[in-house]
């Protein structure tokens, strides 16, 4: 592309023996929406942070505005106009929207620079026609908010290229529709976006463009409408994609398998207690999935660390099988469920051990496994050989580091030791985060899989659209509230605005 303005040549890294790009070459034009799709392990994060100064390649070189140009750190790319969204927010919630931004350009906070970025941050947020109040402490803002605040700090110095990391993973629908037409101004504006999703429909609605990356090489760059949705994924995955046909059981559910009863849950707070749990009434059924729809932060945490026994719980009552759980240990009421939880690092796996060891930490004490306390060495081995090839983790071999893994391939070990064995309740929370789109259909199918063969499932997931392919039935979660809906009843768009504190009207 002769009038690129950023271009990369030949780009090449490899890892001992991995080779996580080769070849990889890329050209992207002023003005341009670049969306970069690949499968776990295809190498986009590597090109990225290739480009964002965090690693540097073996082989090849970076060019901007024809000039080639050595990205060494963050700090040297940010002084050459690109600016990088990370999908975990990088903000300090104790500080305000412009203390954040002064933060980040290495400036101090005194009257003079705290007016120019007040007027900064003003004028770029009404360039792109969002409301952002400069003297808002970031900790008492939303999600997507606080993303609103990343996309101005990444373009505050001037920046000519946005990369936005899967930037729609935590928003509502109607955050997301409010995002899209935020970056195609950018783009009208001259500043390049290159976009990263595993979305298919965010990508061929928002990308001018799309480069696909399967195992390190570039396997498709060209204009998006070139190809259909379903080209695409067969690009990344280099199969044939599965159409989705999970939707709702096709039989009736059993007996109740877990049940809150007007659960109450408070938290100290200036003016009192704070409700984390407000009367919550749930209940789960075997061989359904209860979905429970809702922006992180309006106490889904709280509800499963409510029963799992991890936050005590002020009123009401939680059952399982019939059973009261109030007075069970909480190492005990634990271990009767399976467990899919939101922070895979901190919560679901112990990164300093091997991967077997991590797949075998629900079942090591199991008798085939284990001995008058010793280990079984060879049953261990074969059972995570036999979770490897079923969940397709991809690894250097069994006894590989688990923090060596990409999270894709994490995600898959924790899924994999957490629905081996057929548990008859799962609470999972976000378990398709950070996979590729081949991934994230076995994730949700394997759920599907479990609920046929009797689970009751618990589903907590920030991406509507999936939720609603996979559950029985739909609540919404709001500031601390659990709310039913009338779902497959009831419209999509009318979830969403319950999801934004929005009540339905009565019929």
């Amino acid at each position: 592309m002769s009038n690129s303005m950023l271009t990369l040549e030949y780009i090449s890294k490899a890892f001992g023996p991995v080779q996580a790009l080769n070849n990889i070459s890329l050209a992207i034009a002023p003005g341009c929406v670049q969306g970069i799709l690949g499968e776990n392990g295809a190498g986009k994060t590597t090109l990225m942070n290739i480009l964002f100064g965090l690693i540097r390649p073996d082989r090849g070189q970076i060019r901007l505005n024809g000039q080639v140009v050595a990205m060494r750190s963050p700090r040297v790319a940010q002084k050459m106009g690109i600016g990088m969204v990370h999908q975990h927010f990088k903000l300090a919630p104790a500080l305000s929207v412009t203390e954040n931004l002064a933060l980040a350009v290495g400036r101090n906070f005194g009257l003079l620079h705290r007016t120019f970025f007040r007027q900064r941050i003003t004028a770029l947020a009404r360039r792109l026609h969002w409301e952002v109040d400069p003297e808002t402490v970031v900790g008492d803002l939303n999600v997507g908010q606080q993303q609103r605040v990343e996309i101005i700090k990444a373009l505050l110095g001037g920046g000519k290229v946005l990369i936005l990391d899967e930037p729609t993973a935590v928003l509502t629908p109607q955050e997301v529709d409010e995002l899209i037409p935020a970056v195609r101004s950018l783009a009208e504006a001259g500043i390049t976006v290159i976009f990263i999703s595993h979305k298919l429909s965010e990508v061929t609605r928002l990308c001018d463009r799309i480069a696909v990356l399967r195992r390190g090489e570039m396997v498709f760059a060209g204009p998006t409408g070139e190809l259909s949705a379903e080209e695409i994924a067969q690009r990344m995955l280099g199969t044939q994609s599965a159409a989705s046909t999970l939707g709702v059981s096709s039989t009736s559910p059993g007996p109740v398998r877990l049940q809150l009863s007007r659960v109450c849950c408070t938290v100290p707070a200036a003016h009192g207690a704070k409700p984390l749990l407000d009367n919550i009434d749930l209940s789960v059924r075997a061989g359904e999935i209860v979905g429970i729809a809702g922006v992180e932060g309006n106490g889904q945490t709280a509800l499963i660390d409510a029963i799992l026994g991890s936050l005590p719980i002020r009123s009401g009552v939680i059952m399982l099988n019939g059973r009261d759980l109030r007075h069970e240990a909480h190492f005990r009421r634990a271990r009767q469920f399976a467990c899919i939880p939101e922070d895979r690092q901190g919560q679901g796996l112990v990164l300093s051990l091997s991967l077997t060891a991590n797949l075998m930490l629900r079942s090591y004490r199991n008798p085939e496994f284990s001995r008058f306390g010793l280990r079984r060495v060879k049953a261990w081995r074969a059972q995570a050989v036999g979770l490897i090839r079923s969940f397709d983790i991809r690894c250097a071999g069994v006894d590989v580091p688990i923090q060596a893994l990409s999270g894709g391939n994490q995600q898959k070990a924790l899924i994999a030791r957490e629905l081996h064995g057929h548990p008859p309740v799962i609470l999972a929370i976000n378990p398709t985060r950070g996979l590729d789109i081949g991934a994230t259909a076995f994730v949700l199918q394997q759920l599907a899989a479990t609920r046929r063969r009797g689970a009751a499932i618990l589903l907590i997931h920030s991406d509507l659209d999936e939720l609603l392919s996979l559950s029985d039935r739909v609540m919404v979660m709001y500031a601390g509230q659990l709310l039913p809906t009338h779902w497959p009843a009831v419209d999509r768009a009318v979830i969403g605005r319950m999801m934004m504190g929005v009540k339905p009207q009565a019929a």
